[in-house]
């Protein structure tokens, strides 16, 4: 009988245990963030099933689950939680924000991802860490800041432009610009209408499975800029303000005048003249010009931003005033920016939107962009003063001691040149996006937006009556140029999780259309300077004025899907199809696909016990873009106006003006990359590791055609070209105590560029590199693109003469035959040097003890050359009468025939383009020193925060090359003349003080 009742007790038993077991609840919530704001989109999913939902805008959610079962909540960003349901039906639950770097979500094409998500080679750049540098532009500060990302600032002259190439260069005269969005909007002009105080993140999209996205502009990376925005629950007012001084980095060593005069008159001496430059030496001044025309300059910024938010509506709007004086007097850069981020929640399934940014600026040169002016202050004689006795300038192309014509030919006095060469820039510029956000169901949403960016410029130049580049009585030139870009873009994204499985997909399409205007008068011959460029009709002699335009289109289908399974397989599928304006019929439309996969190692199974790997992510990618960047209207035919004589009176009628190509298509580049992310110790080590390999076919080009043809050259597509490279980064928080810490970055770059096939295999030799100079570069197959091409300096002769290397002759026929001919001449060139480096690297370290923390960034590139171009002027044996380098005091003479540096000081030297002007431009720069306080706020309940700053910037430049900067670039942004310094504008050195406050 007991035994009977102990089965039936333990039968009822385990019924009722069942019972409990299988009972389902309701379960309501609401999901938060630590400030209590909602977070809607948030997935609530019943662990180890596939019942999951997501919040609505408010946060809440309804979810059926049984009562003894776990609740996973996640949210991007956000730590995830798992929530014992124990029979509760209503759940609040706050999600803390992950300060994880794996994590940390990063933008990509039109969205963004966790980085512990990431399938491609993304780079991200903290803006936190360029803010307090003084630049005026963003882009200004990025040099060795991510890996694979090249950038120059070409000039010292302020608002400068810079060159930024990404992995390498991709084609011959296509375009090698990467492609730039700024929240969300892609920038046709530069981002030196950005104030950098107003940026949030930078990411930095390399490799073609994250470019892809983009088609026809993807090709040379992109680089996501996003702007500050409002945020919940939060009203400040903060300020940021610097002010510092600008001092020229380094100076050249020129002959003072004691040394100008020994030379002078040795030339006259070995060159047989009748006479001495400078019969009476102790007459002449001692004028150092770079002295006279450059000074320590100001430059500051101050900032004030406005951020407010609630569950409706988030604003954040800023104005900034930035004016830097350039280091050459007369010259300088200032602007006015305005932003504005708004956004605003109508409704349940509406958010609309606006980004502004207003700029207004003013560039300031001393003459044709201050090159000038640098010239002439280093060609001028020491001998000659600035002024004469009366106040007026000193004529310094008179020779006032001889007979004897040492002059250098055409001078203007520089000072003069600066005083009365006046050259402004004024530029407006209008960046407005709006758009609006749908929701159509949970995880499914649209977004529509369309914006312009539009810029005016007006440029005024006027040349002095008594500058001889004025001559004969005063010319003046006014200019404007309006473009705009127009953006509508429609995407539609969805995303959605269930179990082990995770989506998120888009699909859109895009539409732009740009268009430029541009009209421009001169005049020459006025009776006055005063007005200078104001009153064109003053002048007597009008010129014929100009004007014309420009415009394109793309239109573009796109598409991508993310999966992961299991949080440990992801897959990345993109499709992009663009129709582009610039080709003929037939030759618009390409489509560029992508694909990437990444395992996280780390979230197998086997790895569960390894405790000292937090992280090892293997990724693959493959990818084709595209690039557009062709000049419009190169498939037609052009014609030009030309002055016609019809019976005896002068008209004007048209001539064929360029040739029509209507088999031109896009240049493609074909990418593979293999990554590798390692994170170890809990991730306080970090390490990222690339393999890429990239190979561009139909490459766009000027070729030359047969003068029988009537016309110079036509675009065509005419080759191949490859880049290969290893990136290689670490960052360690190498120690993290309560009163220290300690963190550490380092980023290393490869990369090794070929030109693998060109129209019938002819070189290309892209121009001069100074007026003396003609065809120092090359494009061959077989070598970089922009190589270094010329003859071999081989000592000097018995007479002190140049003497360069005999390589080889010519046949009959013309064929080059190996073995010296006895003679100097075009067989006697080959390669001898390049602009390309080794590696490029950067070493960032930033320690913080209490309230003190100090950044120190280096930066370096190693195993590349410059061709020196001024060089052939400042080391030329005197030959126009010009200033020459101390290092010309070495030169040949009978009794210095081993050791000299230099040839004899002659009229009759041999200078050509050699390996003499070449030099290695291997440098390391301390590019930032950043020491900061932040001040206790503890006792200020309306203080946020409170930091005062020094910052250093180009402080030491360790590098052998005797010019101002080995980080030069003369021809700007072309990548046909690599790797010259030619009259450019000195960088400078800056130490700067400055204070946030956060109200």
């Amino acid at each position: 009988m007991k035994k009977n009742l102990k089965s039936v007790l333990t039968t009822i038993l385990f019924a009722l245990c069942c019972m409990a077991f299988g009972q389902e609840v309701v379960v309501t919530g609401t999901v938060t963030d630590d400030l209590n704001d909602p977070l809607p989109g948030a997935n609530v999913v019943v662990k180890g099933t596939t019942n999951g939902v997501q919040t609505d805008f408010d946060g809440n959610f309804t979810i059926n689950a049984d009562s003894n079962t776990i609740l996973v909540i996640s949210y991007l960003g956000y730590t995830t939680k798992e929530i014992p349901v124990n029979g509760q039906t209503q759940l609040t639950i706050s999600l803390a924000q992950n300060t994880s770097n794996l994590d940390e979500v990063v933008l990509v094409g039109y969205g963004s991802v966790k980085k512990s998500d990431l399938t491609g080679s993304v780079a991200s750049v903290d803006a936190d860490d360029l803010n307090a540098i003084p630049v005026s532009s963003i882009d200004q500060a990025l040099q060795g800041r991510a890996s694979g990302v090249s950038v120059i600032q070409n000039s010292g002259i302020p608002g400068a432009p810079t060159t930024i190439r990404i992995r390498g260069t991709n084609s011959i005269q296509g375009g090698n610009k990467p492609l730039v969005i700024v929240d969300g909007f892609p920038v046709v002009g530069g981002l030196d209408g950005i104030n950098p105080a107003d940026i949030e993140s930078i990411e930095i999209l390399k490799d073609a499975s994250s470019t892809a996205i983009y088609g026809a502009r993807g090709t040379n990376g992109v680089i996501l800029v996003s702007t500050k925005k409002g945020k919940d629950g939060r009203f400040s007012i903060d300020l940021d303000s610097y002010y510092g001084i600008q001092e020229q980095a380094k100076k050249l060593d020129l002959l003072n005048a004691e040394q100008f005069v020994e030379i002078a008159n040795e030339r006259a001496t070995n060159d047989g003249e009748a006479g001495l430059y400078f019969p009476n030496a102790s007459a002449v001044s001692n004028t150092d010009w770079i002295d006279e025309l450059f000074d320590a300059s100001p430059v500051q910024s101050h900032t004030i931003t406005l951020t407010a938010g609630n569950e409706r509506v988030k604003t954040s709007q800023s104005f900034n005033y930035f004016n830097q004086d350039g280091i050459l007097k007369n010259s300088g850069f200032e602007r006015v920016t305005f932003r504005n981020n708004t956004e605003a929640k109508m409704s349940d399934w509406l958010t609309v939107g606006n980004s502004l940014i207003l700029s207004r600026s003013d560039r300031q040169y001393s003459g044709d962009g201050g090159n000038r002016a640098v010239s002439e202050a280093h060609i001028a004689s020491p001998t000659e003063s600035v002024y004469n006795t009366d106040g007026t300038y000193n004529d310094i192309t008179e020779n006032d001691y001889s007979d004897l014509d040492y002059a250098p030919g055409a001078l203007d006095n520089p000072m003069k040149w600066i005083n009365e060469y006046d050259d402004e820039i004024l530029s407006t510029r209008i960046f407005d996006n709006f758009y609006g956000l749908f929701t159509l169901a949970p995880g499914l949403t649209f977004k529509s937006s369309i914006g312009v960016d539009y810029t005016t410029t007006q440029t005024k130049r006027y040349i002095g009556r008594e500058l001889l580049d004025g001559a004969p009585a005063g010319k003046a030139f006014r200019g404007s140029t309006e473009s705009y870009s127009v953006l509508n873009e429609n995407i539609l994204n969805y995303n959605k999780e269930f179990g082990a499985h995770r989506i998120d997909a888009i699909l859109g399409y895009n539409w732009q259309k740009f268009r430029s205007t541009f009209i421009s008068a001169s005049s020459f011959d006025f009776v006055t300077d005063l007005l200078g460029a104001e009153v064109l009709e003053d002048g007597a002699s009008p010129q014929v004025p100009r004007s014309g335009n420009t415009e394109w289109g793309l239109a573009s289908l796109l598409g991508r899907v993310n999966y992961s399974y299991m949080d440990k397989y992801l897959f990345t599928v993109t499709a992009r199809s663009d129709w582009s304006s610039r080709f003929a019929e037939g030759k618009q439309r390409a489509t560029f696909p992508s694909a990437a996969f990444a395992w996280k190692v780390s979230n197998e199974d086997f790895m569960e016990n390894v405790d000292w790997i937090s992280n090892l992510k293997a990724r693959l990618s493959w990818g084709i873009t595209g690039n557009q960047a062709v000049s419009p209207f190169q498939t037609w035919s052009s014609v030009e106006s030309a002055p016609v004589v019809l019976g005896g009176a002068l008209g004007v009628g048209f001539v064929p003006g360029a040739p029509a190509n209507p088999d031109l298509k896009w240049e493609t580049t074909e990418q593979y990359d293999f990554g590798l992310d390692f994170g170890l110790l809990n991730n306080r080590l970090r390490f990222t590791f690339d393999y890429y390999y990239k190979k561009t076919t139909d490459l766009l080009a000027q070729v030359n055609l047969p003068s029988s043809v009537g016309f110079i050259s036509i675009t065509q597509n005419i080759g191949e070209m490859e880049n290969k490279g290893l990136e290689f980064s670490i960052d360690a928080n190498v120690v993290n105590n309560e009163d220290f810490s300690w963190d550490s970055s380092f980023q290393l770059s490869r990369n090794r560029n070929k030109v693998l096939k060109l129209s019938r295999g002819a070189d290309i030799f892209p121009g001069r590199v100074t007026n003396l100079i003609s065809d120092f570069h090359i494009i061959r197959e077989g070598l970089p693109i922009s190589t270094f091409y010329g003859y071999v300096n081989d000592g000097y002769t018995d007479e002190g003469q140049n003497q360069f290397l005999d390589i080889g002759g010519s046949d009959s026929e013309g064929n080059f035959v190996p073995g010296p001919d006895g003679e100097i001449n075009e067989n006697d060139r080959r390669v001898i040097g390049s602009p390309h480096p080794d590696f490029t690297f950067g070493l960032g370290n930033t320690f913080t003890y209490k309230n003190f923390s100090l950044n120190v960034f280096l930066e370096g590139a190693q195993g590349f050359d410059i061709v020196w171009g001024r060089k052939f002027i400042l080391r030329n044996s005197f030959q126009r009468g010009a200033n020459q380098l101390t290092e010309v005091l070495n030169r040949w003479t009978p009794t210095n025939t081993t050791n000299a540096s230099s040839p004899i000081i002659s009229q009759t030297n041999d200078f050509r383009g050699s390996s003499e002007f070449v030099e290695d431009g291997s440098y390391i720069k301390i590019r930032t020193i950043n020491l900061a306080y932040n001040i206790p706020t503890d006792k200020f309940s309306w203080l946020n925060n409170a930091q005062v700053y020094i910052n250093a910037q180009n402080l030491f430049t360790f590098t052998n090359y005797s010019g101002y900067d080995p980080e030069v670039s003369a021809f700007g942004d072309g990548d046909l003349r690599l790797g010259v310094d030619n009259n450019v504008y000195p960088s400078t050195k800056v130490i700067s003080m400055g204070l946030r406050v956060g109200i």
